[in-house]
């Protein structure tokens, strides 16, 4: 079996630390403007608008500082292994998550840049898979590739490899993709598929 290791571009940690700049910068002008607002209005007096303000200066901080500090370990967990039968995820600073993605339950992909990416030059490729079919989202994200249509492309190339290994070659019968059948029924045929594979390699 091999195994083909892809990991984040460090353009993605300095992302998430411009993320979380740009959220904690909001709200401390956001708590500017209310202590403002608040002053003005009558509603509180100079010692409680300073009292507010710098409330919100030291908690946001705090998080802030929490925030740089982790983006560091947690983008050094982040590995994605691409193997003959699926796509394995690792994450994690304190708790390790390793996430197995196999190719018999994948029915959708999508390599997907927002702003912020375009910028930087990267990207996600999101995997959906029959167990999330009909719900918001992907089942997993391989996020911060500075290649990520290279990513999709083998990933997409080993999952045809997959699926032809799994077509019934001597009936001449062409399958019908798992994405064609809605919800539980794909997932179904997945499952019964990998059962007749793992029969017929016991012959």
């Amino acid at each position: 079996m091999k195994t083909r290791t892809v990991k984040p571009d460090h353009k993605y940690l300095f992302r998430m630390r411009l993320i979380a700049t740009l959220v904690a910068l909001a709200i401390v002008v956001g708590g500017v403007l209310l202590g403002v607002i608040l002053g003005v209005g009558g509603e509180l007096r100079l010692s409680g608008v300073l009292i507010l303000i710098s409330s919100n200066l030291v908690l946001n901080g705090l998080w802030w500082v929490v925030a740089m500090i982790l983006s560091g370990p947690y983008f050094r967990s982040l590995r994605y292994e691409i193997q003959d039968d699926e796509v394995v995820v690792h994450v994690g600073i304190w708790t390790k998550s390793v996430k197995h993605v196999p190719y018999r339950t994948v029915t959708n992909m999508q390599v997907k840049r927002d702003v912020v990416d375009r910028l930087l030059g990267l990207g996600t490729l999101n995997i959906q898979t029959a167990g999330m079919s009909g719900q918001k989202g992907a089942e997993e994200q391989l996020v911060g590739l500075p290649n990520v249509q290279d990513v999709y492309e083998l990933v997409a190339g080993e999952l045809r490899r997959f699926r032809g290994a799994m077509a019934p070659t001597q009936a001449g019968v062409e399958e019908e993709p798992v994405a064609a059948l809605p919800g539980d029924l794909g997932e179904i045929l997945a499952e019964v598929r990998a059962i007749r594979m793992s029969l017929e390699k016991g012959r």
